[in-house]
């Protein structure tokens, strides 16, 4: 339903700007909220808790970081040709539960500059570094620990 109120929202006011879509997602959770409660409907729809809300955006932020992080890394080996590049593979393991967490570690990864995910199996990743120094701490990340802190939140 909030989806629904919210390409409504959208749709009816013609031109989509940030302040009409955070106020189109405002008022389109609050109806669902309210039309939730006054029907009295345990599973209308998912209604995050602020924490976790706080901890997605967290979790983004940082990867929009290492993003940057790592674009300018890249762009370093490719601007100093003299520097030596030392390709790795490395498996390492994984302590998340959920399958959608590993999946989204995987692509977090991948969407890295200089990473890209080979293989997941079970509960180890199998990750490609353009250089060794790509794949330092990779094991104990922001990103893996940020999830694990979701996966307590379950």
């Amino acid at each position: 339903m909030f989806l629904m109120l919210l390409v409504f929202w959208l749709i009816f006011n013609g031109k989509v700007t940030t302040e009409i879509f955070l106020v189109g997602v405002v008022v389109s959770a609050a109806l669902t909220f309210m039309w939730c409660k006054v029907f009295q409907i345990k599973q209308c729809v998912f209604m995050p808790s602020l924490k976790k809300v706080w901890r997605y955006l967290r979790y983004f932020g940082n990867l929009f970081l290492e993003i940057i992080r790592c674009n300018l890394q890249v762009m370093r080996l490719i601007l100093h040709p003299q520097e030596e590049v030392h390709p790795q593979l490395l498996t390492f393991p994984v302590k998340l539960k959920k399958d959608s967490h590993k999946v989204a570690l995987a692509n977090s990864i991948t969407l890295t500059p200089g990473t890209i995910t080979v293989a997941m199996q079970d509960d180890s990743i199998r990750v490609h570094g353009l250089d060794a120094s790509f794949l330092e701490g990779i094991e104990e990340s922001d990103m893996m620990k940020r999830l694990e802190k979701m996966e307590e939140d379950l």
